[in-house]
């Protein structure tokens, strides 16, 4: 037997269905074809083998945050007041709080590297530890950009 939409409502004139809003959290586990609105992201989704949006959600959740740092051949940590920016200054900070390595992309020199592998988060997601000090400069003699892509995880929530 299938389901029923039970709830609907009559709205200046338009017979329209009232999509149950819940948040992240309150999600249900789901059965396909379940539809809600989910308040933390603004997006309407759908469960299917597990939940997608099928709208664009809030603009703050899905924006992508890059910082840029530069290496000094001897400095391993990040963020926090530590590290060089690329202007030079020794004030390097992260824009936004890591809570999981797997929240971030992490590059130097273009070159992706595994989190726990090469690199942990510390001091509670304000700071990246490099196991190895990156270069200033590559090998072609250009600056060794380090690039933490930060919000990638927001997107298809």
């Amino acid at each position: 037997m299938g389901r029923l939409v039970k709830n609907r409502e009559l709205d200046n004139g338009a017979l329209t269905v009232k999509i149950p809003n819940v948040t992240t959290a309150q999600r249900p586990g789901g059965i396909n074809g379940d539809i809600i609105y989910n308040t933390t992201t603004g997006t309407l989704q759908v469960y299917d083998n597990g939940w997608a949006n099928v709208s664009s959600g809030n603009s703050a959740l899905g924006t992508v945050t890059v910082d840029k740092f530069q290496g000094d051949g001897s400095t391993t940590v990040f963020g926090g007041s530590s590290g060089n920016t690329l202007d030079g200054s020794t004030a390097a900070n992260l824009s936004f709080n890591i809570e999981s390595a797997e929240d971030v992309m992490v590059f130097i020199g273009g070159i992706y590297q595994t989190p726990t592998t090469n690199y942990t988060i510390t001091d509670g997601g304000t700071t990246i530890t490099f196991g190895s000090a990156p270069d200033p400069i590559d090998d072609s003699g250009n600056v060794n950009v380090i690039a933490i892509i930060h919000g990638l995880n927001k997107l298809g929530e």
